[in-house]
């Protein structure tokens, strides 16, 4: 999710997108009977998405894990991941081949493949999307997935006309360059800058998806996703999306492969987990997600689900901006926070505290990683915590720590995520008298457009969930210098410099270790502050056939063609 695909909303990590899950009120966990007819293959699923809406059903734009949901079941992509995060084909005939020594991949696009409305799906139209991603002109948030393409950092750093349509610079394309070709209709060629292995998996992210330019040319870039009603080219069409919530999703008759069982996903947007959850408990959902105040009551029931997965919830500092442009501020703010109250106490056990960036439980973890005090601790460390806050003071604040720069902790609005933050502030207060510190708390939507913004926060709770099980979505996306994500403008030279290298490195035990040397500096020079890794946690009742998460805390769309219903 897959921002970026996979920013998400700490609530929505705590207890992820259980996506089917308790049956409704009344009804109970009795034994599945027949399958439900066809016309009853309807499923009601909740998107925790701490916000009125999804942000965007536009391939190009997509950088939340919520408008993933429904975009991935639309449009397709060459490239899906499998429920153990390999790419697999889809859209491709097979995964592609990969000439070393001229860096380029070339895909053969399955034949036949169309749009709802019969115009044909094929490897100009993956070229042309793949360009409109990177078309600065676009604008999109999300390019650098696809930046080992040759061009692709420079051509996505021109200059946008006045016209809103006509590049300003020597790359006018990636077709045109010739990074992108179309040998014929069913051949794609992608040229890289340099060796990428991890390419295959950042292919398999919305960017690459097809887009309709019928519909783009006929609406507009920014207004055509407002006329999708009947339209989609991958397992669903888009029955309706209201912009109130609603995202209302029918199968996709003309899917070339093997058509999913439900024939409607109905989707309804969430502010906060408890009104999801109220809605659950009132019949009004085929999902229930309990908020981390209820994971033990939640636990207890026979329909009760989890699992790891790997995502973490965590604070990004902002490396530009006073107290966080300083070591030992933010090591002293890391440091007097105690991550097993956190977890265990505040969000019940239904999250495990880490000191890590790179989640257990994927290639290129490092257990033997310490935390910024050089321990493996994750109760906090009072005495280096106050030791490093002294030094900034006196060096800082004129000796007097209300003098210190205030700080604003800026979070989503969930009474979940509120509870857990204020905890964290009370352990930042009682670490350090009279340092001022306060809560700000925005919808999701509102907080991700912050972020991305000029005025950035000094200091957000967040969530990241993998893209692909690769350490390069959790350290070169986040904190090389030239990555949009870097939003906390890091900057170690040293583990630029290791990152680098691993992300062209083909040899993959070398290449753990650069990765996991980089991953040390960072989280020394508290880069994030990593509060806790993810569980899958949902009820799923017996009706509910076929249905499963992947290790990425998504249901893969290979998933997504078997599940089907049975009467109660």
């Amino acid at each position: 999710m897959r921002f970026s695909l996979r920013k998400l909303t700490v609530s929505g990590l705590m207890i992820l997108l259980g996506t089917l899950a308790v049956v409704v009120a009344g009804c109970g966990p009795a034994s599945s009977g027949g399958k439900l007819p066809d016309s009853q293959q309807i499923i009601r699923l909740p998107i925790n998405a701490a916000s009125n809406d999804i942000a965007t059903m536009d391939p190009a734009h997509d950088q939340d894990f919520y408008s993933y949901i429904p975009i991935q079941l639309v449009f397709p992509g060459l490239i899906a991941l499998d429920q153990n995060g390999n790419p697999t084909a889809w859209a491709a005939q097979s995964l592609p081949t990969y000439d070393q020594t001229a860096k380029t991949y070339t895909f053969k696009v399955r034949s036949g493949l169309k749009w709802s409305d019969g115009t044909p799906i094929d490897a100009t139209t993956f070229a042309k999307s793949i360009d409109r991603s990177m078309n600065p002109c676009t604008a999109s948030a999300v390019t650098y997935y696809l930046y080992p393409i040759n061009d692709a950092p420079a051509f996505s750093s021109e200059k946008c006309g006045s016209d809103g349509v006509t590049v300003q610079g020597p790359i006018k394309s990636l077709i045109t360059a010739g990074d992108i070709t179309t040998p014929d209709s069913q051949t794609l060629v992608i040229k890289l800058s340099q060796n990428a292995p991890y390419f295959l998996d950042a292919m398999a992210y919305p960017t690459t998806f097809a887009q309709p330019f019928q519909l783009i040319q006929q609406y507009g870039a920014k207004d055509w996703t407002n006329h999708l009603a009947g339209f989609g080219g991958n397992l669903f069409t888009v029955k309706a999306w209201d912009h109130k919530g609603h995202i209302n999703l029918v199968r996709n008759d003309g899917f070339w492969g093997t058509k999913p069982q439900l024939k409607e996903i109905d989707f309804t947007v969430y502010k906060t987990t408890n009104a999801l959850y109220a809605d659950y408990l009132d019949g009004r959902l085929d999902q229930g997600i309990p908020p981390a105040d209820q994971y033990k009551q939640a636990k207890a029931r026979k329909d009760f689900h989890e699992q790891p997965y790997l995502g973490e919830g965590y604070y990004q500092p902002n490396w530009a901006k006073a107290p966080f442009n300083n070591l030992d501020a933010r090591q002293a703010f890391a440091e007097a926070i105690d991550k097993e109250i956190i977890a265990n106490n505040i969000l019940q056990g239904s999250v495990v505290p880490t000191n890590h960036i790179v989640p257990q439980g994927m290639y290129g973890y490092n257990p033997n990683l310490v935390g910024p005090d050089g321990t493996t601790s994750l109760t906090g460390n009072q005495t280096a915590a106050k030791a490093a806050m002294a030094k900034y003071v006196a060096e800082a604040c004129g000796g007097k720590i209300t003098s210190c720069t205030p700080v604003t902790l800026f979070d989503t609005n969930d009474p979940v995520v509120q509870s857990q933050d204020q905890a964290v502030v009370n352990m930042w207060q009682n670490a350090f008298p009279g340092y001022p510190i306060k809560t700000q708390f925005v919808d999701f939507n509102s907080l991700l457009q912050l972020i991305y913004s000029a005025n950035e926060p000094q200091i957000f709770g967040i969530g990241w969930s993998a893209d692909y099980p690769d350490p390069q979505d959790w350290l070169s996306l986040q904190f090389a210098p030239t990555s949009i994500n870097n939003t906390g403008s890091v900057n170690v030279p040293a583990a630029n410099t290791l990152m680098a290298q691993a992300d062209q490195n083909l040899d993959p035990a070398s290449r753990a270790q650069q990765y996991n040397q980089a991953e040390q500096l960072l989280v020394t020079a508290v880069a994030w502050i990593p509060n806790f890794q993810q569980k899958t946690v949902y009820n799923l009742p017996t009706y509910v056939q076929n249905y499963k998460f992947s290790s990425l805390g998504v249901v893969t769309l290979q998933s997504w063609q078997q599940v089907y219903l049975n009467s109660h």
